[in-house]
């Protein structure tokens, strides 16, 4: 299935409707993370998204990693997020849980949010150049030392997610898709929050 929303987009009305439609699809499970990853039973959406509603709406990172970044901007939006796979790494999920995003975590079940939604994009090479590749690849070890931020090549990691924001009637308004290796523009994100909230 082909890309149906651009990158770092305000969905117009038609849009933001299809893609709620799409992802009305996706079944999500529940993960408990303590000393072990424990699932839950499946829900969709739709169910989990009332728990996950501010009174402004909520974000979803569709994530392999994210930014702690927060601002007064997030008020009123409550964050979870979905990941593509557990029982591979689940030491890595533990740490990523308890060290990154505390938030609530839900395997995307039919990987409805990272296939379909953003379109199974995968990491490729943006050049050839190999001074590029070099410079692009020590600037993005130094963005995650700073941030003192680790990861392993454990699991599948080729399949990119992004941030999905829903508005408070649970209505897909926001895409943004993750490029790996590249800082999440955080600019670009709190503007869509703030026109969703200024709505």
């Amino acid at each position: 299935m082909s890309v149906l929303f651009p990158t770092r987009t305000i969905l117009a009305s038609k849009a933001a409707t299809a893609a709620t439609a799409l992802l009305s699809s996706a079944l999500l499970t529940p993960l408990t993370i303590a000393d072990t990853v424990t699932p839950s039973p499946s829900q969709p959406l739709s169910a989990i998204l009332p728990s996950h509603t501010g009174r402004t709406g909520s974000i979803c990172f569709v994530a392999n990693s994210s930014d702690k970044t927060t601002s007064d901007v997030m008020s009123g939006y409550h964050v979870f997020g979905t990941v593509k796979e557990i029982g591979v790494d689940d030491t890595g999920l533990r740490d990523f849980h308890r060290l990154y995003f505390t938030y609530p975590l839900y395997r995307d079940d039919g990987l409805v949010f990272y296939n379909d939604f953003f379109g199974k994009r995968k990491i490729k090479l943006t050049t050839y150049n190999p001074f590029k590749l070099f410079k692009s690849y020590k600037e993005m070890n130094n963005r995650l030392r700073d941030k003192k931020l680790e990861g392993n090549m454990t699991g599948e990691g080729m399949i990119q997610g992004g941030v999905v924001i829903f508005d408070k009637m649970g209505q897909a308004r926001y895409a943004y898709e993750e490029e790996t290796g590249s800082p999440l523009d955080i600019e670009d994100i709190l503007a869509a929050l703030k026109a969703i909230r200024d709505e």
